[in-house]
């Protein structure tokens, strides 16, 4: 694979720590995708107070000291742009799509919702109706979302992994309009920020208009560190949970390395061999020829602190988890025993390429790719992503397996049916 598929960048940082991104893609196309990026996501929240970040990502789109409820959308539809956000373990991500020409006002409604965000009483309280409601229906009333949410409430005891974005229900419910002012004050400051534009536009055009806008922003104070280190599991864990439910679900977590590890590499090359595809093992054998699931997902999640890889599986109506979960500890041990073959490797490789290249087309992967990256804190392991692919061995993903994929540090949880 050649490097070069990965698109050259262009950073500044601002005096007051604003760091500025630029991914030309020079396509002629006059689109681009203005990005930014906050370092707090869930993982910056402490228990009692889950969804903070969450629930601000919805409070960024009210009323500001220049600006109506609403009228950020309404200016964005406008110009003709698409914006949106979201909130990650590890970042909230906020974006506008856009012609080059609506930079200046795009960077200029970012601008203004991190100096002068009113965070109005009249406001919060509304939409964290809105939160509580997208909690029940992601969440609390999706079998799927609920083993999901329930997985890392087990996974994690210690860290703030503990929870998904979305936070405890009960949590919702009592936050403060003061909470989420502080969590502003303390988090969407420009030194915990970064701005990303990528697509059809030059460099210094950005960094003239970012300076424009965010140059005159302060800082207010010191962020605090996430210090909890998640204590080694000292044994398999074993969750039964019932809920209602056409079809038992089941989900088994190993705890891996952080996103920055040397082993990332085979173990994303592991999930791909396991469940991307018709090809891959497991939805041939469980999918295809079995019919055992309907939906089946092996993948590591590679997080700014150690994450976990993660397999789940909805059965189909009448099969048990169990006998799901038989066959996937089969699939893993015979990868264990047996290894992977080159060829099977090689399939690997080829489609992780193609979708690297693919993703290049597109200036809202590109920009969302590089900061996915930046707002962990690392860029390096995506400058070397290709070439760690390509130099990726057999036995590399033998060993990864044998190393991470351990029943008995594992946590399988089971949702069977219960009572409405």
């Amino acid at each position: 694979m050649a490097s070069s598929t990965l698109p050259k960048h262009y950073t500044k940082t601002l005096k007051n720590g604003l760091e500025v991104v630029v991914i030309p893609l020079r396509n002629g196309s006059g689109v681009i995708t203005t990005d930014i990026f906050y370092k707090a996501g869930s993982r910056n929240e402490v228990m009692g107070k889950s969804g903070i970040a969450h629930m601000l990502e919805h409070m960024n789109f009210k009323s500001t000291k220049h600006m109506k409820a609403g009228e950020f959308d309404r200016i964005v539809k406008r110009f003709g742009g698409v914006d949106n956000a979201s909130t990650g373990f590890d970042y909230t991500h906020y974006f506008i799509k856009s012609s080059k020409r609506n930079l200046d006002t795009s960077l200029s409604l970012f601008a203004d919702i991190m100096a002068n965000l009113n965070l109005k009483d009249e406001e919060f309280q509304p939409e964290r109706k809105v939160v509580a409601e997208e909690r029940r229906w992601r969440t609390d009333n999706n079998p799927v979302g609920y083993l999901y949410f329930r997985l890392f409430n087990n996974a994690y005891l210690y860290h703030s992994y503990h929870w998904t974005p979305i936070g405890f229900m009960n949590d919702i419910l009592n936050w403060s309009i003061e909470d989420i002012r502080s969590f502003h004050k303390t988090y969407y400051q420009p030194k915990n920020a970064i701005i990303v534009v990528a697509g059809d536009i030059e460099p210094e055009t950005v960094f003239e208009a970012a300076k424009k806008h965010f140059s005159g922003i302060k800082n207010c104070c010191d962020i605090p560190k996430v210090h909890q280190v998640e204590p080694r599991q000292d044994g398999p864990k074993r969750v039964m949970i019932h809920k209602e439910s056409e079809v038992e679900i089941l989900a088994i977590a190993f705890h891996i390395p952080n996103f920055q590890h040397s082993d990332q590499p085979a173990l994303s090359a592991l999930s791909e061999l396991l469940s991307h595809g018709k090809s891959s093992r497991l939805i041939e054998d469980l999918v295809d020829k079995k019919k055992m699931v309907n939906q089946l997902y092996a993948y590591n999640m590679e997080q700014k602190d150690p994450g976990i890889f993660l397999f789940l599986a909805v059965c189909n109506p009448g099969v048990s988890a169990e006998s799901v979960e038989k066959e996937i500890w089969s699939q893993i041990e015979k990868i264990k025993k047996d290894g992977v073959s080159e060829e099977e490797l090689k399939k690997v490789k080829v489609n992780t390429r193609a979708d690297f290249i693919f993703s290049m087309e597109n200036s809202s992967n590109v920009a969302d790719l590089f900061g996915s990256y930046l707002a962990r804190g690392d860029i390096e392991p995506l400058l070397h992503y290709e070439e760690n692919i390509e130099k990726l061995r057999p036995e590399a993903v033998q060993d990864a397996a044998r190393k991470y994929l351990d029943k008995e540090v594992s946590t399988t949880v089971i949702l069977r049916k219960g009572k409405k």
